[in-house]
């Protein structure tokens, strides 16, 4: 589906796509674009930077309640993966999804749909994407017992906006930061733009949104999402839905038509038995009927991983999961299983609470889920929910992502209040007396019947025994397997979601390109110091830094979202030496700063620096008397490190020397860690957990490096490759975007270290490029893509060029000529 959500970055067209029409592929054209003074300005984020990227499902992220990036619709953003799977293959399942939340509102219905666009941020610059990882500073959760980050006895008041939530004048100082990659932000249905949209009758509902992803092999396939609606307005809304609509297309983007011959199903409540107990699954999931000759095998889904419930389902529904599934096709009106175009007809279809059959004939679909109905949504309050994008190599594989997925927003369950007797023998969940037909746990016979209890004291009773027998009778577990699928064990009695172990959170990482013997990789030693987030130990093992070369930019990624796992390949390892893995040592890759200066040169500035925050607590130390402020920057954190302050970190080195300057890399820095076996008193380190290159690289085309004035060469200065042809191009040829129609370059190199020109000429005599260069940062490279200063491509010829600088005096002119063979 060619959906065009009429949006600029900073600008909206306040016309709803979708109003008074059935969609159609005919009244799809590209709008005409207004002025910034005819329209309210939002802080919509639609540059394609937020894209959930470090695990194998790529997908664009936005803050007015959508996904995905609908391809070919010349966007900013339509560039960026939409539901790309694998990462880095150019194959994806989805052109744009967003959120529905409809209800009874004054005995009329109204729905709000973020596809089409009913719902943006304010206009305050503030209110755009936020993004966060396991680990960085305000961000601690629970079970930690830092979770309460300021210390003002609560926990995970200040939610990651940009705002200062709580009022004590700090700002994001008290999250939970969840997952590997987590973006945030909110929205609203009630603002100024939001009311000039055509017919728009607004819920007033304000919408928080956190989406999560993770790189580990077993949670990398899915991303979850976390909605906060909160009924902002006066009005009571009843019988609320939630919903999503998706436009799912599935296959290579560079294929023609690839979306016109998908399938969609439901995979409806099936018990899936995994080694943390069985799970329920709802999952409605679009595929490619022929596979694309094997060039698209993935079955994507939307699922609802958790909700509100009621065990009556007077108030809510009694379960989690999709009460109904639709799938549209075609340009038929909606009375004959069309699109819907109004509020009536949307919530008559989030509401009619039916399953569609699989759809297998080869079409261009559209998908509806929802639940519900919840009975109010009163002024001020909220409805909290939870879903999840899930994408697998066909429909088995899929249903097992899905699992994981909800396994991973089960979460697990700890022994926060340090009292052994809560959180016992399966009873996790408190009923405070005094209460009428209590039973205490219905799995055990003697405890089953139903009683009065007349204490005041809270009692503990077994609320989930249904899934501890299914876990028994259906998947085969004993007893002996309660720590894993039973609730309430061990003194466990407190619940926390969307939380998994994990490897250590990557390291910061810092390359250096210009590097005269290869390419440089610094990083901290960050990884080292956060604990694990669900054991809370200190697991930490070793490094690993990764090259991944070879990429050609497939349609549908970009530098940003990275290469394929396939591309990846492992440089160097360092582990602690502990009688796990190689053993061998972290000390000798320590980065020393002023590498040119004598170590007791180096200790009397740390020292000098020690002295100085000793004596001046609080403060920023001035920078040493001859040393640049980069390298001073690292001595300050050295020395906050030996005095355990705040930003204090150690440091670590690699060079790589095998690169061929000019060609595409990424690198990326990861940490492992290691388990723990205590059995019989003895303490045996086990391989643990790996982090995932994609969660922490950089891309980097290496350069040369610019001459100085007293050692330039004008006979140094050349083009590269000479002569230029297919052939001698393609090692570091990309994909064509629209920042690079050409995909093709050649390269000057070894340039002054000034600002200059490099002026390319035909032999005759004319002008065909000008080309800026700046050397005073120490590049001595510059990249020409073979286009003409008037936007054609160069044909195939000799050329000449000329090199000069502001500083004639300094740096001669430089006259050369290279080939070009089309």
């Amino acid at each position: 589906m060619r959906w065009n959500p009429r949006l600029v970055i900073g600008i909206v067209i306040v016309s709803s796509l979708w109003a008074g029409a059935p969609l159609g592929r005919t009244n799809l054209e590209t709008p005409t674009r207004k002025k910034d003074s005819d329209s309210p300005q939002r802080a919509l984020v639609l540059d394609g930077r937020f894209v959930h990227n470090v695990g194998e499902l790529h997908m664009h992220v936005t803050n007015a309640g959508w996904f995905g990036s609908a391809p070919g619709t010349g966007q900013l953003y339509s560039e960026q993966p939409s539901a790309m799977w694998p990462a880095g293959s150019g194959v994806e399942y989805l052109f744009i999804a967003g959120l529905w939340v409809g209800a009874m509102k004054s005995n009329v219905p109204a729905v709000t749909t973020a596809v089409p666009s009913e719902t943006y941020p304010t206009t305050s610059p503030i209110d755009i994407i936020y993004e966060a990882s396991e680990g960085v500073a305000g961000g601690n959760r629970l079970p930690s017992r830092s979770a309460d980050d300021d210390g003002d006895g609560l926990i995970d008041e200040d939610w990651l906006n940009g705002h200062d939530d709580d009022g004590d004048g700090a700002i994001d100082e008290d999250f939970a930061a969840v997952s590997k990659q987590m973006f945030s932000c909110w929205y609203d249905d009630y603002g100024t733009t939001s009311k000039l949209v055509t017919d728009h009758n607004p819920l007033n509902i304000h919408i928080r949104q956190e989406s999560y992803q993770w790189e580990e092999s077993r949670f990398d396939d899915f991303v979850g999402i976390n909605f906060w609606v909160t009924n902002m307005g006066d009005e009571t809304l009843e019988d609320v839905y939630i919903g999503f609509f998706a436009d799912s297309d599935a296959g290579p983007r560079g294929l023609d038509n690839y979306y016109a011959d998908d399938g969609t199903g439901m995979l409806r409540r099936p018990i899936q038995c995994t080694d943390l107990g069985p799970v329920s699954l709802d999952v409605a999931y679009t595929f490619d009927v022929d596979g694309d000759g094997g060039r698209t095998p993935g079955y994507f889904g939307m699922m609802f991983l958790g909700h509100t419930t009621d065990p009556t389902g007077e108030i809510a529904p009694n379960r989690v999961g999709i009460s109904t599934y639709a799938s549209f096709s075609g340009r038929e009106a909606y009375e004959n299983g069309g699109d819907p175009v109004n509020d009536a007809q949307r919530y008559e279809l989030l509401s009619q609470q039916r399953i569609d059959r699989d759809k297998l004939i080869p079409r261009d679909y559209r998908m509806l889920v929802s639940a519900g109905p919840f009975n109010e949504l009163l002024p001020g309050s909220t409805l909290v929910f939870q879903t999840a994008f899930v994408a697998g190599a066909g429909l088995d594989g899929m249903r097992i992502n899905a699992a994981s997925a909800q396994l991973t927003y089960n979460g697990a369950w700890f022994n926060l209040d340090g009292d052994n007797s809560t959180g016992i023998a399966g009873r996790e969940t408190p009923v405070m007396g005094p209460a009428n037909n209590v039973v205490i746990d219905s799995c055990i016979e003697e405890l089953a019947l139903p009683f009065n209890y007349t204490g005041r004291e809270p009692i503990w009773i077994n609320n989930d025994c249904v899934q501890e027998r299914l876990a028994r009778e259906r998947c085969g577990m004993v007893l002996s397997d309660s720590l894993r699928f039973m609730t309430g064990v061990a003194g466990r009695e407190s619940h926390i979601n969307w939380i998994v172990a994990t490897a250590p959170p990557p390291p910061n990482l810092r390359i250096n390109d210009l590097a005269h013997d290869g390419v440089e990789i610094y990083w901290d030693n960050f990884s080292e110091s956060v604990p694990d987030v669900k054991t809370l130990e200190f697991d930490f093992e070793g490094y690993r830094v990764w090259r991944a070369d070879g990429w050609n930019r497939p349609i549908g990624t970009t530098v940003r979202t990275g290469p394929g796992a396939d591309l990846w390949q492992l440089l160097f390892r360092a582990d602690v030496v502990n009688n796990l893995g190689e053993d061998t040592g972290l000390d000798a890759y320590r980065y020393a700063p002023l590498g040119r200066m004598d170590a007791l040169r180096r200790a009397d500035l740390i020292a000098s620096l020690i002295e100085y925050l000793n004596e001046h607590p609080g403060q920023d130390p001035p920078c040493p008397q001859g040393v640049a402020p980069a390298e001073c920057d690292t001595l300050l954190a050295l020395a906050q490190w030996e005095l355990r302050l705040p930003g204090g970190r150690q440091y670590y080195r690699y060079v790589d020397r095998s690169v061929h300057r000019g060609r595409p890399y990424f690198y990326a820095v990861t940490a492992d860690d290691h388990e723990i076996n205590k059995d019989f008193g003895l303490i045996k380190f086990l391989e643990g957990k790996q982090g995932d290159p994609a969660s922490n690289f950089v891309y980097v085309e290496p350069r040369t490096v610019a001459q100085s004035d007293y050692r330039y060469d004008d006979t140094e200065i050349y083009v590269v490759p000479n002569p230029a042809t297919v052939a001698s191009m393609q090692p570091w040829a990309l994909g064509p975007n629209n920042n690079d129609p050409t995909g093709i370059k050649i390269e000057f190199r070894n340039l002054p270290a000034d600002r200059g020109t490099v002026r390319v000429y035909t032999i005759a005599g004319d002008l065909v490029a000008e080309l800026p260069f700046d050397g005073t940062d120490g590049n001595g490279t510059i990249r020409w893509d073979l286009v003409s200063r008037s936007a054609q491509d160069i044909t195939s010829g000799v050329y000449l060029y000329s090199v000069t600088t502001q500083s004639p005096d300094r740096f001669r002119r430089k006259v050369g000529k290279f080939v070009i063979i089309r």
